[in-house]
């Protein structure tokens, strides 16, 4: 029965959960990160004010941060494919399309990225937590990295694999940000394509 009770509890908590994030979601859009409280959150989601901090503590910086997860991981799985090339050309078609993918998502959640960027003037925890997900990348990366290393591949078996992937990611990070921010009128396409021949061409011997 104390299982069955709990169980019951938690499919209520994550419902009540879903349903605050949910609501998040539209005030978020609707008021920017600035603007949004934690009143207007419990009233889209008709809960009480006290019920949005029991499932987020840290406030709309904490809801936040559990959307901008939520959409980074569309991003994530991107940079999670299995690394396949066996060869310099076959790498350089890899890359191209996991950049021109990377930068198709920040089209697509252009609006959620710019609120981000904005939320990271103020709060450090959203910015600390965007610094993370930066290392998340990095780390994924640096395995590629490491991959062409041991496959004597390398144009410099010595290479560091963390800076090496930060020269792939930075640049690709900063056109994420140029395009959520109407900053860019280049094609991602053709920002892919040179981003991935300076980073492949410098890796690759």
């Amino acid at each position: 029965m104390d299982a069955e009770k709990k169980s019951g509890y938690a499919i209520r908590a994550e419902r009540t959960r879903k349903k605050i994030l949910d609501a998040s979601r539209e005030v978020f859009l609707e008021k920017s990160y600035r603007d949004t409280t934690i009143t207007l959150i419990a009233d889209k989601a008709g809960v009480g004010y006290g019920t949005v901090y029991s499932h987020f503590n840290n406030g709309k910086d904490e809801v936040l941060m559990n959307i901008m997860e939520d959409i980074m991981e569309d991003f994530y799985q991107v940079a999670s494919g299995d690394y396949t090339p066996n060869t310099k050309e076959e790498a350089l078609q890899f890359t191209t399309k996991n950049i021109t993918d990377f930068l198709e998502l920040a089209i697509t959640h252009k609006e959620w990225l710019a609120l981000f960027y904005k939320a990271f003037g103020h709060s450090e925890i959203i910015l600390n937590r965007w610094e993370e997900i930066t290392e998340r990348f990095i780390e994924r990366i640096s395995k590629n990295v490491e991959l062409v290393k041991e496959r004597g591949d390398s144009r410099n078996p010595n290479y560091d694999s963390r800076i090496v992937a930060g020269s792939l990611y930075y640049p690709g990070e900063k056109f994420l940000w140029k395009i959520a921010l109407g900053k860019t009128t280049q094609d991602h396409k053709e920002i892919a394509r040179n981003i991935a021949e300076v980073y492949n061409y410098g890796l690759y011997k």
